[in-house]
């Protein structure tokens, strides 16, 4: 009896003392994550991913970050950039002047810029992110500008201030005379070495020019044709995925990719909408008093220009519509002039909860819309999501999108073979100065250094217009090629 009692108070001290040492291992697991479940853990996970790419996006719009591997945003934010926003007020100012219309325009390019909530209404607002800095916007009233930006972020020190105003509260002769070397629609090529093995062709298409009557002295433009590696995110668990990943967030120049595309495949339909429309926006702020120097005849002729470029690669032969979209003129067209379709742009990157394996990306969709919503201003942006979890023979591969359907359709409609059977392009946006190699200067009547000219209008379509580009523009008409 005295045995089995001792036996049993053994035992009992035995499991006490396991459990004990049990509960001290969670304990230690626990407090190793912080006091964190792993559910936790994963969504802290998410709102880091998503809080990176808003980093980049902001990054993106202040500076010339080009050059940089997006995926590693330790890397990113540990880095020094020259501002880019504007031209600076003089030489070596810290002061960046944006030229922009309206002060509704003002507002939204802000609002864009940071993700903001804010209108023409708006009298201030701070932005802050711990890593970067802070950026203060204040609305101005005394008819010198539309607004100014103080600036203080640690990756750009060299930029303190933004100015948003109109070339008539400024000095209107600051603005370039003449035409510049560029226009909308032209397109140049940017060779991108992947490796010592492997070189990739980026095409770059002008989505807003610099023009000397809007005193914008820059020029931007958008890639949808390809990814290269530091914009990928590989995934190989459920066999070799590609996701896109620090492409940034620049809503003005996606829009200004939708209304182009839109003008150069329905020239007619596009200025009537313009000039039947008082409230409607033509390129995000252009003045409708220069809808002369963009008119139908000169949209009729891009539209030209581009079917009739053959550009040889190898053994095949390409047109414009070919080298950006990955796909035919009429495949193009079926999306952007179907309001049920659109054209559908991805942008800023991926966001994963690893544990469920659910994935989603950011998506905005332009179509034609009624009103001041015409010429491809209807705008909706989502995050569609997919779950992974036992779909390991899946190709997904956002390295080439447009036609390349198979690469990526699935994602958007798992249950089919065919997905949702539409079009994706991934964007990327960026400043003639961030596509030069080496230091330039940006002179709005000089070719951007370092990339190949594929197609220019005052080269293929109106050379005797480019020979002089101290002329003033003048209204466009149509071209016979």
């Amino acid at each position: 009896m005295m045995k089995k009692h001792f036996y049993f108070l053994l035992m009992a001290a035995l499991v006490c003392g396991l459990s004990l040492s049990v509960t001290s291992c969670k304990d230690d697991d626990k407090d190793n994550n912080g006091g964190q479940s792993e559910e936790q853990q994963e969504q802290q996970a998410l709102e880091q991913q998503d809080l990176d790419n808003a980093r980049i996006a902001v990054l993106d719009h202040l500076a010339d970050i080009d050059e940089v591997d997006m995926a590693n945003i330790d890397s990113v934010l540990s880095l020094k950039f020259d501002a880019n926003i504007g031209v600076a007020e003089s030489e070596g100012s810290a002061t960046r002047i944006v030229s922009i219309n309206t002060m509704e325009a003002a507002a939204e390019r802000f609002a864009n810029m940071v993700g903001a909530d804010i209108d023409e209404n708006t009298t201030s607002y701070t932005w802050k992110d711990d890593k970067m800095g802070t950026m203060t916007y204040t609305k101005v009233t005394d008819g010198t500008a539309w607004a100014t930006v103080e600036v203080n972020i640690k990756q750009v020190p060299q930029l303190q201030k933004i100015i948003f105003r109109s070339p008539d509260q400024g000095d209107e002769n600051a603005a370039f005379k003449g035409r510049a070397y560029y226009r909308f629609g032209d397109v140049v090529r940017r060779k991108v070495k992947e490796s010592s093995y492997k070189t990739i062709d980026e095409y770059w298409v002008c989505v807003r020019p610099a023009f000397g009557p809007e005193k914008k002295q820059d020029s931007h433009w958008a890639c949808i044709n390809v990814l290269p590696n530091k914009n990928i995110y590989t995934y190989s668990k459920l066999g070799t995925m590609y996701f896109p990943t620090g492409l940034g967030e620049n809503k003005e120049h996606m829009q200004n990719l939708a209304e182009m595309v839109y003008a150069i495949l329905n020239p007619g339909t596009w200025e009537s909408n313009i000039s039947s429309n008082t409230k409607i926006k033509m390129f995000h702020d252009f003045n409708k008093k220069n809808l002369q120097y963009h008119n139908k005849y000169f949209w009729q002729n891009v539209n030209n220009g581009w079917d009739k470029m053959e550009i040889k690669i190898g053994n095949s032969t390409y047109d414009i519509w070919n080298l950006l979209f990955e796909t035919e003129k009429k495949y193009v067209a079926d999306e952007v002039n179907n309001t049920a379709r659109g054209m559908k742009l991805l942008y800023k990157g991926y966001s994963w909860v690893k544990k469920e394996k659910v994935i989603h990306l950011w998506q905005a969709n332009y179509t034609s819309g009624l009103g001041v919503n015409c010429n491809m201003h209807q705008a909706t942006f989502t995050e569609p999501r997919c779950d992974l979890s036992a779909k390991t023979a899946w190709t997904l591969d956002f390295r080439q999108t447009g036609g390349n359907q198979y690469n990526y359709m699935k994602f958007f409609n798992p249950d089919s073979d065919n997905g949702d059977n539409m079009m994706r392009w991934c964007v990327r946006i960026a400043t003639g100065k961030e596509l030069a190699t080496g230091k330039w200067n940006a002179n709005v009547k000089q070719a951007i250094p370092g990339v190949d000219e594929i197609y220019r209008y005052y080269r293929d379509v109106d050379p005797e217009g480019g020979k002089d580009l101290n002329k003033q523009p003048e209204a466009d008409k149509l071209i016979k090629l």
